[in-house]
C-alpha cells in the first residue's frame, strides 16, 4: 500500500526503464537508431564501432555461437555494425588457418627429387629455393658433373599437401629434366633388409671394355648388391696412357648362405682382375661387422 502510494505521489517513478542489452552493457535501441548510429559511423569513422564490432564477432567466436560456413569472418568484421541477437548463432566462414575444433598437422612425407640437365651456375639454388618456399627440409643427397651435366639425388622432408605443388613447380625450372618419386622415412622404416656381410672392392688398370659388367656379373653371383660405385679416368704415372679406377661397397643381405665365404670371392675377383690386366681387391669394410 505504501508502495502504491508512492507511485502515486511520484509518477515520474512510474515510468519503466528501457531493456538492457546484456552483450553491449547499454539500453537497446530501435531499429531507426541502429541504422543512423551504423551510418554515422561509417561517415565519421569512429574507431569506437570498429573495436565493438571486432570484439563482438571474437566473442562469437569464443562463446561457440557460430554456425555454418556462409560469410568470411573478414566480411563481418568489416561490414556495418548491427546489434544482432545474442541468442541466435551466426554464420561466419572460416578460413583455413583457423581451427575451431583443435589443432592438427598435415603428415610429412618423403620424396626423392632426381635433377639431370646441362651444367650452369645455379641449378641447387633454384632447387632448394622452391623447396624452402614450400616449407621442405633436404635430407640426404649425391651429386655429380657428369660429361657436362649435372646431376642430383635429393631426399626431401616436405608437408604432404605441397607435394603436388612442389612437383608443378620443379617443372618450371628451365633446361633440366626433373623427376619426384614418393620414398619412406628412413628414421622410422627400415628401407632394406639387415646387412650380413660388407666389402670394399678397388680396381685399378688399363681400361677395356665391358670392364664394370664383367666386375659386376662377379659380384651377382655371390649375390653381391652393389651399394656405391664411382669410376674415373687418371694419367699414369709413367708414360701417357689412362688408367681406368673403379671403387665402391658390395653388400650380402641376411640371412648369408653356409657356403659364404668372402675370401673365395676375394680369390675369384683377384683371378678376374689378371685376365683383364688389372689389379683388383676385394676386403671386407672395417667399419661393418663381417663374419670370420
Amino acid at each position: 500500500r505504501q508502495a502504491k502510494q508512492s507511485r502515486t505521489q511520484n509518477p515520474e517513478s512510474n515510468t519503466q526503464n528501457p531493456p538492457i542489452d546484456a552483450c553491449r552493457g547499454e539500453p537497446q535501441r530501435t531499429q531507426q537508431e541502429t541504422v543512423a548510429l551504423a551510418r554515422n559511423s561509417q561517415e565519421t569513422g569512429a574507431g569506437v564501432t570498429s573495436t565493438r564490432r571486432t570484439m563482438s564477432a571474437l566473442a562469437m567466436i569464443s562463446s561457440g555461437r557460430v554456425a555454418g560456413n556462409i560469410r568470411p569472418i573478414s566480411r563481418l568484421l568489416n561490414a556495418p555494425f548491427v546489434h544482432v541477437d545474442r541468442n541466435r548463432p551466426i554464420a561466419i566462414g572460416f578460413p583455413a588457418c583457423i581451427h575451431t575444433r583443435g589443432l592438427s598437422s598435415p603428415t610429412n612425407k618423403y620424396v626423392v627429387v632426381n635433377t639431370v640437365g646441362a651444367d650452369r651456375p645455379g641449378i641447387v639454388k633454384d632447387i632448394t629455393s622452391i623447396v624452402v618456399q614450400l616449407g621442405g627440409n633436404i635430407g640426404e643427397s649425391r651429386s655429380q658433373l657428369l660429361g657436362g651435366h649435372f646431376s642430383s639425388l635429393l631426399l626431401v622432408e616436405i608437408c604432404s599437401t605441397n607435394i603436388h605443388v612442389l612437383r608443378e613447380k620443379l617443372q618450371t625450372i628451365a633446361d633440366l629434366d626433373i623427376s619426384c618419386f614418393d620414398a619412406v622415412d628412413p628414421q622410422r622404416v627400415e628401407v632394406r633388409p639387415k646387412i650380413g656381410f660388407s666389402g670394399n672392392f678397388k680396381l685399378s688398370g688399363a681400361d677395356n671394355p665391358g670392364i664394370v659388367h664383367k666386375l659386376t656379373s662377379c659380384f651377382t653371383k655371390y649375390s653381391l648388391n652393389i651399394e656405391s660405385m664411382s669410376t674415373t679416368h687418371e694419367e699414369a704415372p709413367f708414360g701417357g696412357t689412362l688408367l681406368f679406377k673403379m671403387n665402391g661397397n658390395a653388400v650380402a643381405y641376411e640371412p648369408l648362405p653356409s657356403s659364404f665365404d668372402w675370401k673365395k670371392i676375394r680369390a675369384d675377383i683377384i683371378e678376374l682382375g689378371e685376365g683383364l690386366n688389372c689389379d683388383i681387391d676385394f676386403k671386407p669394410d672395417p667399419e661393418a661387422k663381417t663374419p670370420p
